[in-house]
């Protein structure tokens, strides 16, 4: 089974909405980075067991980002912050260019650091 560390972030979000054993499972594996084996033997159970509780956690968690999305929401604002930046800066060197008031370059320095921040 190959990890896709999506979980490990999906689980933040939505871990509290699982059961406890598939967090727990989740955790171990994808945040502690345990094997299947690692798992089932200080857990006491079997490795099918532990791959069951991921797979299910995992299904859970895709289900609730379908439902929700609250990752896809914070990918959106990244990337909308990320355009607003660089528009600031392409601004901040126009207005060095083409030697605008300082009080702009300033503004926009201002509304940068609160972006970045």
């Amino acid at each position: 089974m190959a990890k896709d560390l999506k979980y490990s972030t999906l689980l933040d979000v939505y871990g509290g909405m699982l059961t406890d054993k598939q967090r727990d499972m989740i955790d171990l594996y994808y945040n502690d980075d345990l094997s299947l084996s690692e798992i089932a033997d200080n857990e006491g159970i079997s490795r099918q067991g532990v791959r069951d509780a991921i797979k299910r956690g995992e299904e859970s968690l895709d289900e609730l980002e379908d439902k929700i999305g609250v990752l896809k929401m914070i990918k959106e604002n990244e990337e909308k912050l990320a355009y607003v930046t660089s528009q600031c800066d392409e601004i901040i060197q126009d207005c060095r260019t083409y030697t605008t008031t300082k009080s702009v370059i300033e503004k926009l320095e201002r509304v940068k650091a609160v972006i970045n921040s």
